[in-house]
C-alpha cells in the first residue's frame, strides 16, 4: 500500500503558494486516476484508490493540520506495511527542481520534521520540488508563503506535473528505483 502525502496549508489563502506545492502534485495526480473514493479522517481529505486484482488501497493524503503539524495527520493514516511517500517544497534546490531521497534528516523543513517526529523514523520517501531561496534570510516565511512570478509559476507546474506521472507509474509498478532515478534526472526548463 502507499501513502502519498502533499505538504501544504488548508485555506484559499494558501492555494497557490509555494509552501503548497505537495498539495499541486496532488491535484494533477488526482486528474489522471479514476476511482478515487474521498474520505476525511484523521484530520485529512484522503483519497482512497482501490486495486480489484491486488485487494490492496492507496492513499493520497492532504493533510488538513497546517504545514507544521503534519506528522498529527501522517501519524494517524500510517501502519508500518505502508510505503510512504511525502511530497514537499524544497528551499534549497532552484526553481522546478526535481529529487527523491529514502530518509535522512528534514533539511529544516518543519513539515518534515513533524512527520520524522511523529513516526519516530525517517525511513520514508520525500519528494523535494525545489521552490529556489530568496535573496534575504528575514524574507524566508513570506517568500515560502507567497504566490510565484508567472513564469516560475510555469516551471513548478511542469515539474509538479512529472511528479504527477511518475506517481502514476508508481502505483502501477511500485518500481521506486525507476521513480527515483526518472525524477532524479528530470529538468523542468529543459523537459517542456
Amino acid at each position: 500500500m502507499l501513502l502519498i502525502v502533499g505538504l501544504g496549508n488548508p485555506g484559499i489563502e494558501y492555494e497557490r503558494t509555494r509552501h503548497n506545492i505537495g498539495w499541486w502534485v496532488l491535484d494533477l495526480l488526482r486528474t489522471k486516476l479514476t476511482g478515487l473514493n474521498l474520505r476525511l479522517l484523521c484530520y485529512s481529505r484522503v483519497y482512497e484508490l482501490k486495486h480489484e486484482l491486488k485487494k490492496e488501497v492507496d492513499f493520497i493524503v492532504y493533510p488538513l493540520t497546517y504545514m507544521n503539524n503534519s506528522g498529527k495527520a501522517v501519524k494517524c493514516l500510517y501502519e508500518p506495511r505502508m510505503d510512504l511517500v511525502v511530497i514537499h517544497d524544497d528551499l534549497d534546490l532552484v526553481v522546478g527542481k526535481t529529487r527523491v531521497r529514502f530518509g535522512g534528516s528534514s533539511a529544516g523543513h518543519k513539515g518534515v520534521s513533524s512527520i520524522i517526529d511523529a513516526l519516530g523514523t525517517d525511513s520514508f520517501w520525500r519528494v523535494k520540488v525545489g521552490i529556489g531561496r530568496p535573496f534575504s534570510k528575514q524574507e524566508v516565511i513570506n517568500y515560502v508563503l507567497g504566490e510565484p512570478q508567472k513564469n516560475e509559476k510555469e516551471v513548478l507546474i511542469r515539474a509538479a506535473d512529472y511528479i504527477a506521472d511518475q506517481l502514476c507509474l508508481l502505483i502501477t509498478d511500485r518500481n521506486f528505483s525507476r521513480f527515483q532515478q526518472n525524477i532524479n534526472s528530470f529538468n523542468s526548463n529543459e523537459n517542456n
